[in-house]
């Protein structure tokens, strides 16, 4: 994970505003979002063929409201852009348990660990690209 200094941080407006502004520049509020936060996501990668692994996170806060209900009146405070590598297995799990019933509890492979994860220069420049992008629409 790599964060980047935006003028972004800290701003506050409704979530609908920050979905207006970010979903035409590519973000998508991601699936992990709870009651209280949740990460807006755009993938770095778009020339990817065989699916995403570099991402730039905007994180939201709930100042009022419930992001997980996803309404567009709730208050959200913006957080600190970061880059985050989504690292994901391709083959077999080599601690897979095998068997049925294991196969019925453990559907899918443990993720790798994203936060040591290195991160290639290209990726951060193109995320400080859009970062900049995202302070003129923002301001």
């Amino acid at each position: 994970m790599i964060p980047i200094d935006s003028t972004i941080e800290g701003i506050r407006l409704t979530l609908g505003k920050a979905e207006q502004i970010l979903a035409p520049e590519g973000f998508v509020l991601g699936g992990g979002h709870q009651y209280d936060h949740g990460y807006f996501d755009y993938a770095l990668d778009e020339e990817a063929e065989h699916g995403h692994r570099y991402y730039l996170r905007v994180p939201v806060y709930a100042v009022s409201g419930d992001i997980e209900m996803g309404r567009g009146d709730t208050v959200v405070d913006l957080g600190k852009p970061f880059v985050i590598k989504h690292e994901f297995r391709t083959g077999n799990d080599p601690v897979g348990d095998s068997g049925v019933v294991s196969a019925l509890v453990n559907q899918f492979s443990k993720p790798l660990p994203t936060e040591t994860a290195d991160i290639a220069p290209q990726w951060v420049d193109r995320a400080r690209q859009k970062v900049a992008r995202l302070e003129s629409l923002f301001t």
